[in-house]
């Protein structure tokens, strides 16, 4: 039985691929800050396979909790937990906004892969998806940090893709536009009115839209590596350019 890691389990793309790949029989590893929606989820899905790791990925103590709650193996990181703050210009951002956002997209993300990456060369192999954007292929006004987090997550994954070929370690990355979570509302920090115009008048992607293109990316054959899905809704065509009816 396949042993999956999954960051930022509780809400959005990481919940929906934990729905999927329970109902596939994998042995899932849910870690999020908010141990009430683990709890929650870990209880709608029923199954005796679930191990919910309610830690902050950016405290003193979270390498060890994974160490100990998984044993030191893991055959899937599911690198998705990160975050986007504010739609400021750099002069007008806050500061701790930008720390928080790259140690949370950029080095808990590094770290996620220096910790599990010599289990998986020990016990044979294994796949890491790391999740990153659309904002890692195209800037934008008002997202400059973000956009460079996700960017950083690009070329770290490019290398990593590299420097682990032929060892039967699977390195991919999928990249999403505009997905209806609550990625919009941690942006805004709460706002639901900032948060429901992103959507307006347009149809953007689900969670499980981005989980059933990540579980292909999973069940391709061993040889087959995706190195990256870039997905957008129909409704988008870069991260400016968006078609909105009836607006």
């Amino acid at each position: 039985m396949k042993r999956v890691l999954i960051t930022g389990a509780s809400s959005g793309i990481g919940r929906a691929l934990a729905v999927i790949l329970s109902q596939k029989g994998y042995e899932l590893f849910l870690l999020a800050r908010r141990e009430e929606k683990l709890q929650e989820l870990k209880s709608e899905l029923g199954n005796s396979n679930i191990h919910i790791i309610p830690c902050d990925l950016n405290g003193p103590n979270a390498l060890n909790e994974i160490k100990t709650m998984t044993n030191c193996h893991i055959d899937i990181l599911i690198n998705n937990a990160g975050l986007a703050l504010g739609r400021d210009k750099v002069q007008e951002s806050q500061l701790d906004d930008w720390s928080q956002m790259i140690e949370t997209n950029v080095t808990a993300n590094f770290r996620m892969v220096h910790l599990v990456l010599p289990w998986m060369i020990q016990h044979g192999g294994g796949d890491i998806i790391n999740l990153c954007s659309i904002a890692g292929h195209y800037a934008y006004q008002g997202g400059a940090v973000y956009c460079a987090t996700k960017h950083a997550v690009k070329a770290f994954t490019r290398a990593l893709r590299e420097e682990t070929a032929g060892q039967n370690i699977r390195v991919m990355q999928i990249s999403p536009g505009m997905v209806h979570s609550d990625f919009s509302k941690v942006r805004f920090k709460g706002n639901d009115e900032l948060a429901d115009s992103v959507y307006l008048g347009m149809t953007p992607l689900t969670p499980e839209d981005v989980a059933s293109m990540m579980l292909f990316m999973l069940e391709r054959p061993r040889h087959v590596v995706i190195d990256e899905i870039i997905t957008m809704p129909q409704d988008q065509g870069s991260p400016t350019t968006i078609m909105r009816r009836n607006v």
